[in-house]
């Protein structure tokens, strides 16, 4: 297992100039090295850049070839397209001449469609009004302006209105004077008045035309969309892979802009983990043929953070950048969180019906978020709320890291003979006799076990601290978490004899001389350390090892109200009438402690966990590392790492 980043190196290549493209393209597809300013020494007498062949043609062509495929229904592309030189990605790139038809094309189509919109705004006023015998003219004029108010209206008494009843709807002609007043009393509903705009001509015969117009220029809207489609068809693969050729060269010039040059030899610096500096090197001298100068850059500055854990512990990755990235060389505590936050989650659900059903839901969950094709990941009426919080992504996270979570709840539920509050279990098996530790019942023990959590969790962070500290060579800091250590464990044990009513005093009891010898101990460790924020922030690991306490009371809190809701719905099982209100207590009691497990016990959870034991080692602050590269979709890459 990895408990700590990547380690880091800092790389410096000197080359001649006329490699720079080549390099540049072997670092862009190994993906390995995030580029840094060259130290100032290895500046002087150099140029502030190193130019690349036809910079500005590259920026050119690129943003030309992105409105190209804008403006392209996508394909399905298979295979990737080889290019071997700049020269051939700026042929190709100038070869594509489809720009013109396609703009045309498309203004064309929103013409139409600008068009279509005239004509269905006109179609919705004439509808209404096809059966009437008049002049459109009639009902806007230079004496009124006519409107169509959905369903019934009621004007005004001695306001001039004209009012004309059509279908279910009205025409309200109203004069001109008084359109203000008109629209004041018909109110801001959407959709509710449509103005009749000036027409010439009766109602059936402008809706028989207007209706040919809408044909005409759907038809002609289809023909042109086919077109570009075909186009597509013909072209899309080579536009993509030309666009992807032309970023991944664009990136290259603004790598290139921050490397400085003399006229024969250019320099660049940058991060590389640590276990590929010699891969790298070789490759780079290959490309070169040995026509370069390799060399790890001696730094005291801090490098940036590549995690590196299991496959099957990366997902709780987010969990630790939500709160902060490691720093390079400090322990990545990702590993340490995806186990725990299991446990405590499941033993704060406590039901194995709650576990079962967030473990469906969870599944649920990841597999529709994975589902591809037109349909919606997650219903949009049961999940607006959801996801207008959480992206698609996040909610993948959070159902992958509750699925561990839930076979604990499973597992302690079990233990607790707890199901949906029902302790449905059986309590005897032939000859053997099971016994269930019911929270209620045995509240003390399981209050006294969540307590050892705090002390072996603070206690836990502390020696994590004292580990980096080591590293770090903070001497100092390492007395103090010593001293923490010493107080803890003196607290922990003098309270405990308290709770067993051991003999406390010193003089009758060796073990009391040790318990009182390492608080006092510990306490003078800290103020010598940290001074007087040490002595302030005594009380505060008390509280975070009590702090611990809270997995007891979420779980008292769901047992107890799944009882009380469950209590209530047996009491009405003899009524016939009050059996009905029982079920939907029930249900709606269900939901609501279900839903309290699952927020509570998450947040709770992720809380102890940032809160009482990140504090006692975590550093974080860390840089991600961001390697110099793209994914590559449609084009191959051009690796020499062999």
């Amino acid at each position: 297992m990895h408990f700590k980043p990547v380690p880091m190196t800092r790389m410096r290549i000197i080359a001649y100039r006329e490699k720079a493209g080549d390099l540049l393209t072997l670092l862009h597809d190994m993906n390995a090295i995030q580029f840094e300013d060259v130290t100032a020494d290895y500046k002087v007498g150099m140029k502030s850049s190193t130019d690349l062949e036809q910079r500005g043609k590259i920026i050119e062509l690129l943003n030309e070839i992105r409105g190209i495929e804008s403006l392209l229904p996508p394909r399905k592309v298979q295979g990737r397209k080889k290019f071997s030189s700049l020269t051939e990605i700026i042929t190709a790139a100038q070869s594509v001449r489809i720009g013109g038809d396609l703009k045309i094309a498309v203004e064309s189509i929103n013409d139409l469609k600008t068009q279509l919109k005239s004509i269905e705004n006109r179609l919705d006023v004439l509808n209404p009004l096809k059966d009437l015998d008049v002049d459109m003219s009639c009902f806007n004029n230079s004496v009124v302006s006519s409107y169509i108010v959905r369903g019934d209206y009621e004007a005004p008494e001695d306001n001039g209105y004209i009012i004309i009843k059509v279908g279910t709807d009205t025409v309200v002609a109203v004069p001109k004077a008084k359109e203000k007043e008109f629209a004041q009393s018909i109110g801001s509903e959407p959709g509710k008045v449509l103005f009749i705009m000036e027409m010439k001509g009766k109602p059936s015969d402008l809706r028989d035309q207007l209706l040919k117009m809408k044909e005409k220029a759907t038809r002609e809207i289809s023909e042109l969309e086919a077109g570009i489609g075909e186009i597509s068809d013909q072209n899309y693969y080579q536009i993509v892979s030309i666009r992807e050729a032309l970023e991944i060269e664009a990136k290259k010039v603004e790598a290139a802009m921050k490397m400085p040059s003399s006229q024969s030899i250019f320099v660049m610096e940058g991060w590389v983990p640590a276990p590929k500096f010699e891969k790298i090197s070789s490759a780079v001298e290959r490309k070169t043929s040995n026509l370069c100068f390799v060399e790890k850059v001696e730094t005291d500055e801090i490098g940036p953070t590549l995690q590196d854990n299991p496959k099957r512990f990366r997902l709780f990755e987010s969990f630790i950048r939500f709160y902060s990235l490691p720093q390079d060389a400090e322990i990545d505590p990702t590993i340490i969180f995806a186990i725990v936050f299991p446990i405590f989650f499941g033993i704060m659900v406590g039901d194995w019906g709650f576990g079962i059903i967030i473990l469906l839901l969870s599944l649920w969950l990841t597999r529709r978020i994975n589902s591809s094709g037109k349909k919606r990941p997650l219903p949009r009426k049961l999940t607006g709320f959801i996801t207008s919080i959480f992206s698609p992504y996040q909610l993948q996270i959070l159902a992958r890291a509750m699925l561990p979570g839930a076979v604990v709840a499973i597992i302690v539920g079990i233990l607790f003979n707890g199901f949906f509050g029902f302790a449905i279990l059986p309590t005897q098996i032939g000859s053997l006799h099971i016994t269930y530790f019911d929270p209620i019942v045995y509240t003390s023990k399981i209050l006294l076990m969540t307590g050892y959590f705090g002390v072996i969790m603070v206690s836990f962070g502390f020696i994590l601290g004292i580990l980096n500290d080591y590293y770090y060579s903070h001497k100092k800091m390492i007395i103090g978490k010593v001293g923490w250590l010493l107080f803890v464990w003196g607290i922990v044990i003098y309270g405990l004899s308290l709770i067993y009513k051991l003999n406390l005093s010193p003089t009758t009891n060796p073990f009391a001389d040790v318990d009182i010898g390492s608080m006092i101990a510990g306490v003078i460790m800290i103020i010598a350390t940290e001074k007087g924020i040490g002595l302030i922030e005594l009380p505060s690991v008390i509280s975070h090892v009590l702090s611990y306490l809270r997995i007891m009371g979420i779980l008292l809190a769901s047992v107890i109200l799944t009882k009380l809701v469950n209590s209530f719905f047996l009491s009405t099982l003899n009524d016939p009438i009050l059996i009905i209100f029982g079920v939907i207590l029930l249900i709606i009691g269900q939901l609501f402690a279900l839903l309290l497990a699952i927020v509570e016990s998450g947040i709770q959870g992720v809380r102890l966990l940032y809160v009482e034991f990140f504090s006692k080692f975590y550093r974080g602050n860390g840089k991600p590392f961001s390697p110099f590269g793209t994914r590559r979709r449609y084009t191959e890459e051009n690796l020499d790492t062999e």
